[in-house]
C-alpha cells in the first residue's frame, strides 16, 4: 500500500514537472516572437508572460519541499512575473526605449536562466544518480572545450569593455564605486551596466535616475552567487564590449586599472579571467597597504604609485576570487553555467568557477601590478561559517576532493635554499600537486625573480586531480603512465602535497630523483605526526587506526609517518644530499602540551617544545653531479 502511494506521489510529481517545462517552452516561444516581431506592437503578450511566470513559480513552489539542495528558485520565481509587469508598465507609459532595455537586459536573461536553474534542481539534482550523470556530462563538455582552440572569433565591438556593477542597497558605497569607474576608466571605451539585486526603494529610484541605458533591476534579492551566475551566464547576450568587467559595488577602482587588465587579456587568448590585487580578499589576492580602511585619499595616493604595467608580475593561479574581474565572454558562452547552481550561498562558488576554468584549459591571471580598494565584509558570523561548511561539502560532493585540503602548502619559504639560473629555461616536475596552487605560486615567484622561461609538467597518483592538471601545466599524467614526461631533464622537482599523504612515498621520491638533472633540486614537505595538533586528534579518535604507527623496517617510511632519518636514508640512496631544512611551527605550548610531552617520555624543555610545536618541515635536496 505504501509502495503504491509512493508511486502515485512520484507520478504526480513527474506530471507537474512536465507541465512546468511545457510552460517554459511556451514562454521561450513568446520571448522569441517579441524579439523578432517587436515589443511595442505585441505588448499584450507581456501580460500573458506575466501570468505564465506566476503559474511556473506557483508550480515550482509546490515541489520545493521535495528539493533537498539549497537553492534560489523561490526568489527567481518571484522576480520573473514582476519584471514582465515592469516592462509592460513602461510601455504603457510610452517609454519604449526603457521598456526594450528592461526586456532585453532584465526579463529575457532572467527567464532563460530560470529555466536552466529549474532544470538543474528539478531534474538533474532529483537524485544522487541524476546528479552524478549531470556532472559526468559537464566533465565531458569541459573536456571537449579544452581540446578546441582558444582563439577569439574576429568581430566588431561597440565598446572595449562592458562594465557590470552588482549592488544590493548601500547607495553611498555604490555611488563611490560608479564615480571611481567614471574617473579612472580612461584608456578604453566602455558601457556601464548596473545590476540592482533587490535594493531598497530609495536606492532603486536613485539608480533609475542615472543616465546610462542598461539598468538591470530585480525587486527580490537573489544572493550574490545566483546574481553572479546570472550575470556571467547571460551577459554575453546583451553586452556590446569585447570584455566583460565584473565589479562588486564595494570596490573602488584606481588609475590605469582598465589599461593593465586590458593588456593582460590581450596578451594571450587562453586567458579567460584577469583580476587585480586589493587590500582585502581571500585566495592570497590581498597585499599590505599603508592606509586605513576608510582613508580614500591615502588609498588613491598609494594606488597612483603602485599601478604600473609590468607583465613579469602577472601570476597564473589555479583559482581566483571575483570582487573585480575581467572576463573573455566567449569562454563564458561555452559553459553550462558560469557558477554551478549548487553553490547558491556564496561559499565555494569561486572555487567551483575556477575549477571549471582550469579544467577548460583556460588561464586565470592575478595582475599584481594593479591595485583596487575593497571594503569587504566587516565580520564573519556563525551563520556564515555554517554556510562555508555547506559549500565545502557541496564541493566535495561534486569533485570528490576537499577544496581546502587540495590547495597544498606554501612552498615559497623553500626558495631561499637555492637560486635558479637567471637566463635560460627552467623545467619543473610537480608530483602530486593536488590543484596545482602551491606549484604555480612557486613558479610565479621564480619568474618574478628574473628567471628565464619556466615550464611545468605534472604527475599525480590520484586520477581525481588529473583534469585540473591538464588545464594548468604543459604535460600531465598519472604517475604510472610517465611516458610523456621527459626523463632526466628537470631543474627542479616538487612534491606538491604532504609526502606522508602519498599513496606510495618511496615511488614518488624515486620518480622525482630519477627525473632530475645533476645538480637539480628536490623540494619535499612532510608532516610531524607527533605535533600537538595531531595528538589532540588522536585523543579525539579522529585519526585512522590502520597503519598510523607502522614503519617500514628497512626504510622507516610509511603512509603516515616520515621521520628525518627515514627521509634522509631514502634520498641518499637516490643520490641526493640535503641542502636545507625548514621547520614550520605553531608555537603552541600549554598544559596540554606538557601532558603530551610527559606521555611521550620527553623531558620538559626545549626539545619537547620543538617536537610538539613543529607542524611539519620543508627540506631541499640536491642531486649529485
Amino acid at each position: 500500500m505504501r509502495a503504491g502511494a509512493g508511486q502515485m506521489e512520484q507520478n504526480v510529481r513527474d506530471t507537474l514537472v512536465t507541465q512546468i517545462f511545457e510552460l517554459f517552452d511556451t514562454g521561450e516561444e513568446a520571448v522569441a516572437y517579441l524579439k523578432n516581431c517587436g515589443l511595442a506592437e505585441n505588448q499584450y503578450l507581456l501580460g500573458d508572460l506575466e501570468t505564465l511566470c506566476a503559474a511556473i513559480a506557483s508550480a515550482v513552489e509546490q515541489l520545493a519541499p521535495q528539493i533537498k539542495l539549497k537553492n534560489k528558485l523561490k526568489e527567481i520565481g518571484m522576480n520573473a512575473p514582476l519584471t514582465a509587469r515592469r516592462v509592460r508598465g513602461l510601455l504603457e507609459e510610452g517609454q519604449e526605449d526603457r521598456a526594450l532595455a528592461q526586456f532585453t537586459c532584465s526579463f529575457v536573461p532572467l527567464f532563460l536562466f530560470w529555466r536552466r536553474y529549474a532544470e538543474f534542481f528539478l531534474l538533474h539534482a532529483a537524485s544522487d544518480g541524476a546528479l552524478k550523470d549531470w556532472y559526468a556530462q559537464e566533465r565531458e563538455h569541459i573536456r571537449q572545450i579544452r581540446e578546441t582552440s582558444k582563439r577569439d572569433e574576429p568581430r566588431e565591438y561597440r565598446f572595449d569593455l562592458s562594465i557590470v556593477v552588482l549592488f544590493y542597497g548601500n547607495q553611498k558605497m555604490t555611488q563611490e564605486c560608479l564615480d571611481a569607474i567614471e574617473a579612472h576608466t580612461k584608456g578604453h571605451s566602455y558601457e556601464l551596466i548596473t545590476f540592482d539585486n533587490g535594493s531598497d526603494p530609495e536606492t532603486t529610484a536613485w539608480c533609475e535616475g542615472l543616465s546610462h541605458e542598461k539598468k538591470i533591476y530585480y525587486p527580490h534579492n537573489m544572493g550574490s552567487s545566483a546574481a553572479g551566475n546570472l550575470i556571467f551566464t547571460m551577459a554575453p547576450a546583451y553586452m556590446e564590449g569585447k570584455y566583460l568587467l565584473y565589479v562588486s559595488n564595494d570596490v573602488i577602482v584606481t588609475p590605469l586599472y582598465d589599461e593593465i587588465l586590458w593588456a593582460c587579456m590581450e596578451s594571450d587568448p587562453r586567458i579567460a579571467m584577469a583580476a587585480p590585487v586589493c587590500n582585502s580578499a581571500s585566495n592570497l589576492q590581498a597585499i599590505s597597504v599603508p592606509y586605513g580602511k576608510n582613508d580614500l585619499e591615502g588609498m588613491r595616493s598609494f594606488a597612483e604609485g603602485y599601478n604600473h604595467c609590468n607583465p613579469r608580475t602577472w601570476e597564473d593561479r589555479s583559482r581566483l576570487f571575483q570582487i573585480l574581474a575581467c572576463y573573455r565572454p566567449q569562454v563564458l558562452w561555452q559553459l553550462y553555467l558560469a557558477f554551478d547552481p549548487l553553490f547558491c550561498y556564496d561559499m565555494f562558488a569561486d572555487d567551483d568557477h575556477s575549477a571549471v576554468l582550469r579544467r577548460m584549459g583556460c588561464r586565470q591571471v592575478l595582475c599584481k601590478d594593479v591595485f583596487v580598494h575593497h571594503y569587504g565584509s566587516a565580520t564573519i558570523g556563525e551563520g556564515q561559517f555554517q554556510v562555508m561548511e555547506l559549500g565545502r561539502a557541496q564541493f566535495r560532493q561534486k569533485y570528490g576532493v576537499d577544496g581546502w585540503a587540495s590547495l597544498g602548502m606554501d612552498l615559497c619559504s623553500a626558495l631561499g635554499a637555492f637560486s635558479m639560473s637567471a637566463s635560460g629555461p627552467t623545467r619543473i616536475l610537480a608530483l602530486n600537486p593536488l590543484f596545482g596552487e602551491s606549484v604555480l605560486t612557486l613558479a610565479n615567484r621564480l619568474r618574478a625573480c628574473g628567471g628565464g622561461e619556466i615550464t611545468v609538467d605534472a604527475l599525480t597518483e590520484d586520477s581525481r586531480y588529473l583534469e585540473d592538471l591538464e588545464g594548468l601545466f604543459r604535460h600531465s599524467g598519472l604517475l604510472d603512465e610517465e611516458g610523456q614526461v621527459l626523463e632526466g631533464q628537470y631543474d627542479l622537482a616538487i612534491v606538491g602535497c604532504n609526502l606522508g599523504r602519498c599513496a606510495d612515498p618511496r615511488r614518488v621520491l624515486h620518480t622525482a630523483a630519477g627525473r632530475l638533472k645533476p645538480g637539480g633540486l628536490l623540494i619535499v614537505q612532510y608532516e610531524n605526526f607527533y605535533s600537538l595538533s595531531n595528538l589532540e586528534l588522536a585523543l579525539q579518535g579522529k585519526l585512522p587506526a590502520d597503519g598510523v604507527f607502522l614503519h617500514d623496517p628497512e626504510e622507516g617510511l610509511n603512509l603516515r609517518i616520515i621521520t628525518d632519518g627515514a627521509l634522509s636514508a631514502a634520498l641518499q640512496k637516490e643520490g641526493l644530499v640535503l641542502e636545507r631544512s625548514i621547520s614550520l611551527t605553531n608555537n603552541a605550548w600549554d598544559p596540554a602540551a606538557e601532558k603530551a610531552a610527559s606521555a611521550l617520555g620527553l623531558r620538559q624543555g626545549d626539545e619537547a617544545k620543538a617536537m610538539l610545536s613543529t607542524l611539519g618541515k620543508f627540506s631541499v635536496w640536491r642531486k649529485k653531479s
